[in-house]
């Protein structure tokens, strides 16, 4: 695995937005924006409405389910947002670019883990690039998340290097849906 050193030097990460910094074996992730995924709401849990769409996973691409953007608060005199029960998209203010040997992986930091807040990070593939990258948020308890918040880690490990014509290139290669 990786120190932040290793990881900083190497250039794996697109720090020009950065609201994150460095940690012991990875980088702070830091919030940038947050938007519900689904289309069901508290208490309608079976209710599908004809102008919400599902997700679909293909053989060949995946459409996404509706996204409704969570809008920020001021609370306590913090702007930032108010979430509740439910699964969210969410986008860091730090974008990557994975070189052919390593494989990037996120993880919630401890702060939202013990406020019933979890993340769940696909691979990052080798190849992989993106200004903003994002994750998957689940929300079991009712929290506030202040704007450029850290709230995720991202950490390295190195792979066996893959031939520059199976490096990553698929569907969501500079993710655009996220240079909203």
């Amino acid at each position: 695995m990786l120190n932040a050193k290793q990881i900083i030097n190497g250039e794996l990460l697109k720090l020009q937005h950065s609201k994150g910094k460095a940690a012991q074996v990875g980088y702070d992730l830091s919030l940038k924006e947050v938007n519900r995924i689904g289309v069901s709401v508290a208490g309608e849990a079976n209710t599908i409405y004809a102008d919400n769409k599902i997700g679909k996973v293909l053989k060949d691409k995946t459409e996404l389910a509706t996204y409704t953007p969570v809008e920020t608060i001021m609370l306590d005199g913090d702007e930032g947002w108010l979430l509740y029960q439910g699964v969210y998209d969410i986008t860091f203010h730090e974008g990557c670019k994975i070189p052919a040997n390593l494989v990037g992986l996120i993880r919630q930091r401890s702060s939202l883990l013990r406020n019933g807040t979890v993340l769940h990070s696909s691979v990052f593939d080798p190849g992989f690039e993106t200004e903003f990258m994002g994750t998957v948020m689940v929300v079991n308890e009712t929290i506030f998340i202040e704007d450029g918040a850290r709230v995720a880690q991202i950490y390295f490990h190195e792979c066996t290097p893959v031939d520059s014509d199976n490096l990553y290139n698929g569907q969501w290669q500079g993710d655009v849906q996220r240079l909203v």
